[in-house]
C-alpha cells in the first residue's frame, strides 16, 4: 500500500478542494510533516503524473491529477483504507450503514468519529431517495442506542456546495469517512474542482 506521509499528502490533497492546489509549506504544514519531506514527496508523485504542478509567483502548487485513471483508483485505494480501520462505535454503525443500496455515496461524519460521547450518528447520502433513506435511517435507530441523522443531497448540489465552499459540506469531506462510494467521492470531488 501507499506509505505513511504519502498517502497523508494525497489524503490532504484530496479533501481539500482549492482549484489551484497547495504550495509545499501549506502541505507540510497540513499534514504536519517537514517541508524537505513534503518536497521529496510531491517531486515523486509528479514524476508518476499522479499530481500537477503549476508555478505562480514564486511558489510551486500541487494537485491531484484526478483525469489519471491511477490517481482515481489510488485515491479509492486510500479511502477504503481508512474505512477498514474504523474501529469502536463508527465500526459498528459503518457496519449496518454502508448495505443501504439506493445511494451512490454514504459519508459517516460528526462526532461518531471524534468523540466516546456522542448523540447521534451523522450520515451523508447522495441519493434523491429521501423517503427510503429516512425509512432505513429510523430503522436503524431503533436497533442501536443511538439516532441516525441523515443528511441528504443530489450528486449536483453536492458538487455546487463544494464549489461555492459552504462551510458545513466542506467540514464533512475534510473529516468523514467513506462508507460507501469511494470512486464517487473522487468524481465528486473532481467536478468541484472545476
Amino acid at each position: 500500500m501507499v506509505q505513511g506521509n504519502t498517502a497523508k499528502i494525497i489524503r490532504y490533497m484530496l479533501r481539500n478542494t482549492e482549484k489551484l492546489g497547495y504550495n509545499i509549506n501549506q502541505i507540510a504544514k497540513s499534514v504536519n510533516i517537514s517541508a524537505g519531506s513534503s518536497f521529496k514527496i510531491l517531486k515523486d508523485l509528479e514524476i508518476n503524473k499522479l499530481v500537477i504542478a503549476q508555478a505562480v509567483g514564486n511558489a510551486v502548487y500541487y494537485a491531484l491529477d484526478l483525469k489519471n485513471p491511477e490517481t482515481h483508483k489510488l485515491c479509492e485505494l486510500l479511502l477504503l483504507e481508512e474505512k477498514r480501520s474504523l474501529k469502536g462505535y463508527p465500526k459498528l454503525y459503518s457496519e449496518s450503514i454502508q448495505h443501504f443500496d439506493k445511494a451512490e455515496l454514504i459519508i459517516l461524519f460528526g462526532s461518531v468519529l471524534t468523540k466516546k460521547e456522542f448523540n447521534d450518528v451523522d450520515v451523508l447520502f447522495m441519493t434523491d431517495k429521501v423517503k427510503e433513506v429516512n425509512a432505513f435511517c429510523l430503522e436503524l435507530s431503533k436497533l442501536r442506542t443511538k439516532p441516525v441523522v441523515p443528511l441528504i443531497i443530489k450528486k449536483k448540489d453536492l458538487v455546487a456546495e463544494l464549489k461555492n465552499k459552504k462551510e458545513a459540506i466542506l467540514s464533512i469531506v475534510k473529516n468523514c469517512v467513506v462508507l460507501k462510494g469511494e470512486s464517487a467521492f473522487v468524481e465528486v470531488i473532481k467536478y468541484a474542482k472545476r
